[in-house]
């Protein structure tokens, strides 16, 4: 599944436009760092853990703060795997992009 389905799917429920953007906005960041290497993976394996966090509490306020959690978790490692896939295209590139000189 690609990454920007799987934001559309984390983002459904929302309606807040503004809210909708900021979250997008922000996991795409997050994409653009792992992608370019600019952050480790466990820094943002961490942080979007948080964002994730806060995000099924907006949507589920009735779950256990352990349930939350435990699905963050699960999010994390499908996202994580996402940003692999997407970035597959842009790494295999760079690595092997032919030399013109």
């Amino acid at each position: 599944m690609s990454l920007q389905i799987k934001i559309l799917n984390l983002l459904s429920g929302i309606t807040d436009p503004t809210t909708r953007v900021d979250i997008s906005a922000t996991i795409n960041y997050f994409y653009q760092l792992f992608s370019t290497g600019r952050a480790r993976e466990d820094e943002i394996r961490d942080s979007l853990f948080e964002v994730l966090t806060d995000v099924l509490k907006f949507k589920n306020p009735e779950l256990l703060d352990e349930e939350i959690k435990k699905k963050a978790r699960e999010l994390v490692e499908e996202f994580i795997m996402a940003f692999r896939i997407e970035s597959m295209a842009r790494r295999t590139y760079t690595r092997f992009r032919p030399r013109l000189f």
